[in-house]
């Protein structure tokens, strides 16, 4: 019974962070327009969700995006410039978020009160947070590090 657990969580959540005007935590853009973008980074797939955000500071139309693999799950990858980066795989239905900083610190408050999520997200960077549940209670967040040239991971939550 995780999901329906996981999905009172994250409405609670969600409804604390739209106080705050936070609304990258439940936007899921359009995912069609994505296939040119992905058949250039070379990523095989279906796009099922994704969210944009400057995950290079100065680079608004970098996209994550959750490719589905089947029924069984698939991937995160964030694109930028052409370029995919691998975050993590997922098995179930993706949930794909992107955060500003200030978001993120948002929610690392709220997951800090709560009585039924565990965990917390730390920025380390001035870019875009993108979270993303890999199991069905347990979701992960990366940050773009710009000195290693890749993603790092922030922190994340279990409920």
């Amino acid at each position: 019974m995780a999901a329906p657990h996981r999905c009172a969580a994250l409405v609670a959540l969600s409804a604390t962070l739209l106080a705050y005007g936070a609304t990258s935590l439940t936007a899921q853009q359009g995912t069609a327009d994505l296939a040119p973008l992905l058949a250039k980074a070379g990523v095989a797939g279906t796009a099922v969700a994704s969210c944009r955000g400057e995950l290079r500071v100065g680079h608004p139309d970098d996209v994550a995006v959750a490719v589905s693999e089947g029924a069984a799950g698939g991937r995160y990858v964030a694109v930028m410039d052409g370029t995919a980066y691998e975050l993590s795989p997922f098995s179930g239905k993706p949930e794909l978020s992107c955060y500003t900083v200030r978001e993120a610190d948002r929610l690392t408050a709220e997951i800090a009160v709560s009585d039924t999520i565990n965990g917390r997200v730390t920025a380390e960077w001035d870019g875009t947070v993108v979270c993303g549940f890999i199991e069905p209670a347990v979701a992960v967040c990366w940050q773009y590090a710009p000195e290693r040239k890749g993603f790092v991971r922030i922190g994340g939550w279990t409920t």
